[in-house]
């Protein structure tokens, strides 16, 4: 790329010194105003001409493509980024919801629900762990209300009971 910016400068730099050579040159009167129109092109195809050559129809194409197909992968980058954050936060809440529901039921506890995405492809509960100090009653009445209030079936709920 710099490459092809130093040939350009030198390119338009050598196209002025050629111009101002030949204006010094020509005789005054309408040789030099033809010879300043002249030089004047000159300078403009030694500024445009790389571009020109660079912008040829399939080139162009290809870069078009390539540019179209790098954001279409930065857009899918960032849509699974949101649909992650999203998860996160959902079962964020969802923890926060289930310890609340124990406070409510007398008991403290810790939680950690994980999300994952039923038939359709929509995030649902798929399995919580809780952590605290419970009676049987207690922990059965957080068994019903995770099954029923939330889907998490049994076999998905996992207790780890902390003793002070």
């Amino acid at each position: 790329m710099m490459g092809l910016v130093r040939r350009w400068l030198l390119g338009v730099t050598a196209a002025a010194l050629v111009l101002a050579l030949a204006e010094t040159l020509a005789w005054s009167g309408p040789v030099k105003k033809v010879c300043r129109l002249a030089g004047g092109l000159a300078l403009l195809l030694a500024a445009v001409g790389p571009v020109t050559g660079v912008l040829d129809g399939s080139a162009l194409t290809q870069v078009i493509y390539n540019w179209r197909n790098e954001a279409k992968g930065y857009e899918l980058e960032l849509e699974e980024q949101k649909d992650q954050f999203y998860l996160t936060i959902i079962e964020e809440e969802t923890a926060a919801y289930v310890m609340d529901k124990a406070r409510e039921f007398g008991f403290e506890c810790s939680a950690e629900v994980t999300y994952g995405y039923d038939e359709d492809g929509v995030p649902c509960p798929w399995e919580v762990t809780a952590q605290g100090v419970w009676t049987q009653e207690q922990r059965a009445r957080l068994e019903r209300l995770l099954e029923e209030e939330l889907g998490v079936p049994a076999q998905r709920q996992y207790y780890e009971e902390i003793r002070p």
